[in-house]
């Protein structure tokens, strides 16, 4: 086989898994052009500029995040969906009742309409005994899911997005306490000092597919756009006669 052919077979092979991709039932909800429902009753699309404060519920992708408040009206500042912290990236942001910004108990994650299905992982844009500042290290904040409370604590992490990307939780594939599940949350321990929660890229599958779902596997856009176009590119010269 000339090398020509070889080239050429590996490129079909590259893009079929490149289209492949596209087949897995995965999602991700970064809190972009999704539709926030606020306490008072009216809505909002997020576009990574604006920011909504007293919000309720959060809708993207076919799945709903709700805010759960302790007796009484919670304050606008308790629950947040948008630009926070002012970078161009759309977040959820919650403050404890527990602490003295805000009335949250509990953010909880579920389908729209009910339904099953596995988290794979998030990532962690605040949890800081410091409102504005840095982490203390007591912020014990428990991931739970509809099959069992405190699985694990949320990392310690200081108020606002990094320098780069938010630290990333990887649900471990065999912890089948988060497959098949009806809902997850994230709660405040009375212990903890955290004041603040803020998360960002929820790594969602379908209850069913095979376990092991990793968020890191995911392939940014950039990289699969680059392999797309290389890919073409080679494709337009073999076709001269170049390649």
């Amino acid at each position: 086989m000339n090398i020509r052919k070889v080239l050429c077979r590996s490129a079909g092979v590259a893009l079929l898994s490149v289209a492949g991709l596209g087949t897995v039932s995965a999602v991700q909800i970064d809190f972009t052009g999704g539709t926030v429902t606020k306490n008072d009753t009216t809505t909002g699309v997020t576009n990574n500029n604006v920011t909504f404060q007293g919000v309720s519920k959060y809708e993207e992708a076919g799945f709903q995040l709700d805010f759960i408040f302790a007796a009484g009206t919670p304050s606008n500042f308790a629950s947040i969906v948008g630009d926070y912290y002012g970078t161009g990236n759309d977040v959820v942001h919650a403050h404890w009742s527990s602490g003295p910004f805000g009335e949250v108990d509990e953010i909880r994650v579920s389908k729209i309409g009910g339904g099953t299905f596995d988290l794979g992982g998030f990532r962690v844009s605040t949890n800081t005994a410091t409102g504005g500042g840095a982490s203390d290290g007591n912020e014990l904040t428990w991931v739970n899911s509809s099959k069992a409370n405190n699985i694990f604590s949320v990392t310690p992490d200081d108020w606002g997005l990094g320098a780069g990307s938010d630290p990333l939780i990887s649900i471990a594939a065999n912890n089948s306490l988060f497959d098949d599940i009806l809902w997850f949350s994230f709660t405040n321990d009375a212990s903890s000092s955290a004041v603040g929660l803020g998360l960002d890229n929820f790594f969602l599958d379908e209850a069913g597919d095979p376990d092991g779902f990793d968020p890191t596997a995911v392939p940014e856009p950039s990289t699969l756009g680059l392999l797309v176009a290389g890919l073409l590119g080679f494709r337009a010269l073999q076709r001269k006669g170049v390649a």
